[in-house]
């Protein structure tokens, strides 16, 4: 059975029993697969097989329809949360909601910042609802950790969750999810030091005491806003406002807004693949070399998390040609780490590597851009704990 998500299908001129419903799992697939500005309502109604105006019906607008499709995923994991008894069953009963609801870690991590503030702020609340759920979980499986690591754990978790519904791979469904149960156990069971042997503070995007070219004040403000907002809700005027200048004086530096992400993806792949060539100058077998490139990898994303934002969510907005070098880029990175996974782990399958690979890039990713992680002191250590019970997990694959 191969892991995939069916659209729900109705014929055309049959009033299905929840209508509504069937509209939020269609948007929902189509939000995930073509973006949220690539979406129109006139596309949604013909895919459920209605009229534009019989959606209107339903939804006002289509911010109230993706809003709605966020809000209705979340909905199925607190109620999945709330009916499991330990962390066993939730581990297991994640896994259906994970086949079910593939598109809801993109929404909520890439579409969802289209929404207005007011939306946005919902959508926040409700997920922060199903943290504190998930924390009590992780709470009663892990009583030796005290707040502070549980909290992180509690997060982690959650984006190793969501890394599934982000998955293009095709395996058996049993298989699927054995993976990942095994994963997310040892995760929930990685071994946290008392005292963290190397305690440092989070670098960011700062320069401190130098005042950088304009060129440079554009790029720097432009990555937070596409981070922030996302690449098609910001504007040349919001970019120039950022750096103090009007928005026809961006134009001087840039002809156009994809030209700026471009600079900036190019930059951040470039940073990734510096890092990359000097880990594996270093260390001698291939696990050493792993564990080098993590760091690497790891210390990029506490310096560059905007950078990171973007690297993970804004590509497909780039023009077809800059998109695909991009695109092979990325590939590119990734294989050097399943290349040596594989060498260090030979009973890891190419598919298996590449969900662990993408579940270890997920947990960083996403906790060096949350603030409260970002406060600690000792977060690249905690990372590296973390990531590194993924990259040894006792799974046989």
């Amino acid at each position: 059975m191969a892991v995939t998500q069916s659209a729900p299908t109705t014929p055309r001129g049959r009033r299905p029993r929840d209508r509504k419903q069937t509209i939020v799992l269609t948007a929902s697939r189509l939000f995930r697969d073509r973006g949220y500005y690539n979406v129109s309502m006139a596309d949604v109604a013909a895919e459920v097989g209605i009229t534009a105006g019989a959606l209107y019906r339903h939804f006002r607008s289509k911010a109230d329809l993706l809003l709605q499709t966020v809000l209705d995923g979340l909905e199925v994991m607190n109620t999945t949360v709330r009916s499991s008894e330990d962390m066993d069953s939730y581990l297991k009963a994640t896994g259906t909601v994970a086949l079910e609801r593939r598109g809801l870690p993109a929404l909520w991590q890439r579409e969802s910042r289209h929404l207005p503030d007011e939306q946005r702020a919902v959508l926040r609340q409700r997920l922060t609802e199903n943290a504190a759920l998930v924390h009590v979980i992780v709470a009663g499986e892990r009583p030796d950790l005290g707040e502070a690591d549980t909290e992180l754990l509690t997060w982690a978790l959650i984006a190793a969750l969501g890394s599934f519904g982000l998955h293009r791979i095709t395996l058996p469904k049993g298989e699927f999810l054995r993976i990942r149960y095994d994963l997310l156990s040892t995760l929930v069971h990685c071994e946290l030091s008392a005292a963290p042997a190397a305690v440092r503070s989070p670098t960011t995007e700062t320069y401190v005491g130098v005042e950088l070219p304009r060129r440079e004040q554009l790029i720097k403000h432009a990555t937070r806003l596409f981070d922030e907002r996302g690449f098609q809700s910001v504007r040349m005027d919001d970019i120039g406002a950022a750096a103090g200048i009007t928005g026809s004086s961006v134009y001087k530096h840039f002809p156009t807004k994809e030209e700026i992400l471009s600079t900036a993806l190019i930059r951040g792949d470039e940073r990734m693949h510096s890092g990359m060539a000097a880990a594996l100058q270093q260390g001698g077998t291939a696990e050493e070399k792993l564990d080098l490139l993590l760091r690497s990898h790891i210390d990029f994303a506490l310096e560059h998390s905007r950078l990171i934002g973007i690297l993970t969510s804004e590509r497909d907005e780039l023009p077809e040609k800059e998109r695909k070098h991009s695109q092979r880029s990325q590939r590119d990175y990734a294989n050097v780490w399943k290349r040596l996974l594989r060498e260090s782990r030979p009973e890891l399958g190419p598919e298996a590597a590449k969900i662990v690979i993408d579940t270890v890039f997920i947990v960083v990713n996403s906790l060096v851009r949350m603030r409260a992680a970002r406060e600690r002191p000792d977060l690249g250590d905690r990372l590296i704990e973390l990531t590194t019970s993924l990259l040894r997990y006792p799974g046989h694959l």
